[in-house]
């Protein structure tokens, strides 16, 4: 994995953290699946 692939993903997964009171976890995922949705249409 990459050094910027590695960084990438600990800011997101702090992100996650940071939001998880707020934002339930299965709403986080439906959020990314739209969005590689996006990416592939």
């Amino acid at each position: 994995m990459s050094s910027s692939t590695k960084n990438f993903l600990d800011k997101f997964f702090d992100l996650c953290r940071e939001y998880q009171e707020e934002i339930p976890p299965q709403k986080m995922a439906e959020i990314l699946r739209d969005y590689a949705d996006r990416l592939d249409g």
